[in-house]
């Protein structure tokens, strides 16, 4: 009898596997209990406590605690390796891989993640969401904390449109932050956000200025950097991984000429003026890129050759036929890139590509594709190495000014003085390409004119030691009288005794360090000379950090149908989950 009632209670009490028995449970029981014991003798008393005793001995139910950490083999919430692993997802994945937020709640994916843990609780859509919005607040306050930190940013700033016609606004902010005894060049991404309706300046202005506001910048804002020509359209060739496991397509990058267009003129006229009021600077790269322009146009001779060259470079990706004979002569990973001129320094990547390949073998090529007419004469092969000759020293100067970790506003002047000497020197030596030579010095001296006026560039190029004053000498454009106003200039009309000497001893000492390391190690002793150059030196010399915002940003709206379809309106998910795919993809 005992046994059963027993035997009756633990079937009772493994059916309320997470709860314990109340005390009015155990008083009903107990209330059973004792008529049993009042009929059982001594001894049969005793051998229904044995068996009991060997019951209750045995393991009993886990406590609330521990069955919320194995609930059905799986993680709690709280559990760190559920934490990882979501985390993981949002960083890895959504953010890093570009996945679509609703893959959280794809069956298959699901699978996945069970075979890869099998304890892990999938999340839902909309706790990845509130995720993203607690990551996106999390990377806001600290970028904001950063800028607190300093007195003087300056910001790179465009205003494009996709492909659908659809606007968008970047902005980039960059100082030169002190970390102990080092000094780092930082640069972050401020906004990538829809810009909807007409794009006059004054609309420009209010959205430029609210983001300056949200971060409590406009104080210390020193230069604007932005440049709205048409051959600005794209900037940098980027790939990312395609999705559900597809091949990468190789029409997935920059070179696309329908990936972004640039503003109508009018529109580009009044984002001019309405950012001009704010010490605007012009994109050196840009600039630079115009003069190489003006200069090719100028020169018809060069037209032949060149023509042939970007019809090959087009047959090469649309004919199979000569692709394939091509690539049997020089290789499969052989190829000649298209000139795209919203690309820079793509016209002479392209004829040092087409060298590389011997006239030759090219020609037999030609011939046996049915491409007669495109075959190159020895003196338009020779033209072409003279044209690279030309415009190579172009396309390092360019390359030098558009990184970001980097200083890079102090090589403009020193860069558009080589340039020119450059060109100089070549007069005498051209054979075919005299009036290239000719017009690209014209253009060069048209259009960088107000780098000798602005004295960001002249304070930029003498207080970093990698350039210091040696650039003065031996150059063709800049008067040696600048060198006698150059303790005005740095230091702002400020002559006092230390600053003069700290000038002095700055230029005896200065001898091609480089400008970091060097300003990190003389902070103390040349105080009034680091002010002013962790405040010149921070500023960009192009706009490319804007440049490569649309560049990646057009890539992941291209290779992210999920967030095409929402860009109409761009609710607070989309924009969010797409500001930190850029912060992790670009800037650090």
């Amino acid at each position: 009898m005992l046994k059963d009632i027993l035997s009756q209670c633990w079937q009772q009490s493994l059916f309320h596997y997470h709860s314990v028995l109340s005390s009015q449970n155990i008083c009903k029981t107990l209330s059973k209990l004792i008529p049993v014991f009042k009929e059982l003798s001594p001894s049969k008393a005793f051998e229904e406590y044995q068996m009991n005793k060997r019951i209750t001995n045995e393991p009993q139910q886990p406590s609330i605690s521990q069955f919320l950490d194995t609930r059905a083999g799986q993680y709690s919430m709280n559990h760190p390796q559920q934490k990882a692993i979501t985390n993981a997802l949002l960083r890895d994945l959504i953010i890093g891989c570009n996945l679509p937020l609703s893959v959280v709640e794809n069956k298959s994916f699901r699978h996945f993640l069970t075979v890869v843990d099998s304890k892990y609780s999938p999340i839902c859509r909309r706790t990845m969401t509130s995720k993203i919005e607690d990551l996106a607040a999390e990377k806001h306050l600290m970028l904001k904390t950063q800028l607190s930190q300093t007195d003087h940013v300056s910001v790179t700033v465009d205003i494009w449109s996709d492909r659908k016609m659809r606007g968008f606004l970047g902005i980039t902010v960059h100082w030169i932050q002190k970390e102990i005894e080092r000094l780092e060049v930082k640069s972050k991404l401020l906004a990538f956000e829809r810009f909807k309706g007409s794009h006059t300046g004054e609309r420009i202005c209010e959205k430029f200025e609210a983001v300056c506001d949200e971060y409590n910048i406009k104080d210390k804002l020193d230069y604007i950097i932005s440049d709205n020509a048409a051959n600005m359209r794209k900037a940098f060739t980027v790939c990312f991984p395609s999705e559900q496991g597809e091949e990468p397509d190789d029409n997935h990058h920059l070179d696309d000429p329908e990936l972004w267009h640039d503003l109508p003129l009018e529109d580009q006229e009044t984002v001019g003026a309405s950012l001009g009021k704010k010490h605007r600077l012009q994109c050196f790269a840009h600039t630079l890129q115009l003069v190489v322009r003006d200069g090719l146009t100028e020169t018809k001779v060069a037209s032949p050759a060149l023509s042939k060259l970007s019809k090959l470079s087009s047959l090469l990706h649309t004919s199979t036929t000569l692709k394939d004979v091509f690539e049997t002569e020089f290789g499969e990973r052989k190829s000649i890139p298209a000139s795209v001129i919203t690309r820079w320094n793509s016209t002479v990547r392209q004829v040092k590509a087409v060298l590389q390949c011997e006239h030759l073998k090219l020609c037999a090529v030609l011939e046996k594709a049915g491409h007669k007419k495109l075959l190159f004469t020895i003196r338009e092969w020779n033209l072409l190495k003279e044209m690279v000759d030309i415009l190579k020293p172009f396309e390092e100067a360019t390359d030098l000014t558009k990184g970001e970790k980097i200083v890079t506003i102090s090589a403009v002047v020193p860069s558009v003085l080589s340039l020119n000497h450059h060109l100089e020197k070549l007069k005498p030596q051209v054979r075919f390409l005299n009036g290239l030579v000719s017009s690209l010095q014209a253009s060069l001296n048209k259009r960088f004119l107000g780098i000798f006026i602005n004295p960001v560039y002249l304070k930029a190029a003498a207080l970093d030691p990698a350039f210091s004053l040696l650039w003065v000498e031996h150059h063709v454009l800049f008067c040696r009288c600048y060198l006698d106003v150059f303790s005005d200039l740095i230091l702002e009309n400020d002559v006092q005794t230390s600053p003069a000497l700290q000038l002095s001893h700055y230029l005896h000492i200065a001898d091609g360090q480089n400008a970091l390391l060097f300003w990190a190690m003389n902070m103390h002793t040349l105080p009034s000379l680091f002010n002013v150059a962790t405040r010149v030196l921070a500023v960009p010399a192009c706009s490319a950090p804007v440049e490569r915002v649309f560049s990646y940003g057009g890539i992941i709206l291209l290779l992210s149908p999920p967030l095409v379809e929402h860009t109409s309106s761009f609710p607070v998910s989309v924009r969010l989950t797409l500001f930190l795919r850029l912060h992790s993809h670009l800037i650090v």
